[in-house]
């Protein structure tokens, strides 16, 4: 078993696919960092529904992706976001007008081969007068890599609301791009400190930072300069490169797409900056409520909070929220992560 696995399992199909890689490739070679390959500057100009978030439809409730995004260029497994987008484009294909998508429960059972083409099966679960439920099957060469039941309601009045405040937390334009941080790091690392470099390291050893979407960081070395014992959270605002519309479910298939980014690196930030040595990490599992269907993604930011309140096991718990910029708490989410060390993986 390799020592890096990307933070998220696919699957695929018969056939071969385009695949798409993001980003850059980090190491630590002498106590200095070392840029593999930098970032991939098409990888920003790509249109998410041409290509990561497309589907082709192969039978009645039958799909198949077109494109892959991988994890990290070094591997070849899929994106875990990217295979909860289309399982949720693909669900989305076999509902009628008037339902929106209020939770997702999925699982990733097996890793996704880049190279080859995701095959997604719906099944038509429910279909009530309030709520809809639909199973997806994601598979390559004939084995189920995810599943997911998704939930779908009619729209409803509320009843009752309240709701979590939304963080005190700089503005984006008063954040760093995550562009501009691996600029950084990579061309002048003086100006990160040594514990910041461990930690962007490690992370690169799971997931590279898509360029699809835009990533601002809040304040990360509060995040990483955490006792150890203690709960450990992540900030970030996330904004989608592609122009989206007024279609509100595909800006729920692009929040589910980027969801998947930051969680992962809550728990291995702070632990790899005082010294952890990362073998290996990859979700088990991957849930979504989507509280208020009504928001964008595309001309304006989200502040994602994500906060690991456990590890024991060699999993780690982490429960995420997202706001709008005038403060509605509209996605709740949670991820377990596998995470082993070095010579737990050398077993």
């Amino acid at each position: 078993m390799g020592s890096n696995l990307s933070v998220m399992d696919g699957q695929g199909a018969d056939g071969r696919g385009r695949t798409e890689s993001t980003s850059s490739n980090l190491s630590v070679e002498g106590g200095h960092i070392r840029a593999r390959s930098p970032f991939d500057p098409e990888a920003e100009k790509l249109d998410l529904f041409k290509t990561f978030l497309k589907l082709e439809e192969i039978d009645t409730d039958l799909y198949r992706s077109t494109h892959q995004l991988r994890g990290r260029k070094s591997h070849n497994r899929v994106y875990g976001g990217q295979v909860v987008g289309q399982a949720l484009m693909a669900a989305q294909a076999t509902m009628s007008e008037g339902l929106h998508v209020h939770s997702l429960h999925s699982n990733f059972l097996y890793q996704a081969d880049a190279d080859r083409p995701i095959v997604y099966e719906v099944s038509r679960i429910r279909d009530g007068r309030s709520f809809c439920t639909r199973l997806v099957r994601a598979r390559q060469g004939g084995v189920c890599v995810f599943s997911t039941s998704i939930s779908y309601q009619r729209d409803e009045p509320d009843a009752i609301c309240h709701q979590t405040p939304m963080p005190t937390v700089p503005t984006p334009d008063e954040c760093e791009d995550i562009g501009n941080f691996m600029h950084r790091l990579m061309n002048d690392p003086s100006t990160v400190s040594a514990e910041g470099q461990r930690a962007a390291v490690a992370y690169q050893q799971v997931l590279d930072f898509p360029r699809t979407f835009q990533i601002r960081f809040i304040t990360p070395r509060e995040y990483i300069n955490v006792p150890l014992d203690k709960p450990m959270k992540f900030a970030c605002w996330v904004k989608s490169n592609t122009p989206i519309g007024d279609d509100k479910h595909l800006h729920h298939c692009v929040a589910a797409f980027i969801s998947d980014v930051t969680p992962v690196g809550t728990p291995i930030g702070a632990h790899a900056a005082r010294g952890f040595k990362l073998g290996m990490a990859a979700s088990l599992d991957h849930s979504m409520w989507i509280h208020r269907h009504d928001f964008r993604i595309d001309t304006d930011w989200l502040l994602y909070e994500t906060e690991s309140t456990v590890a024991a096991g060699s999993r780690a718990l982490i429960h995420g929220k997202m706001w709008t910029r005038d403060g509605r708490m509209v996605i709740s989410s949670t991820q377990e992560i596998l995470i082993r060390g070095e010579k737990a993986q050398e077993k």
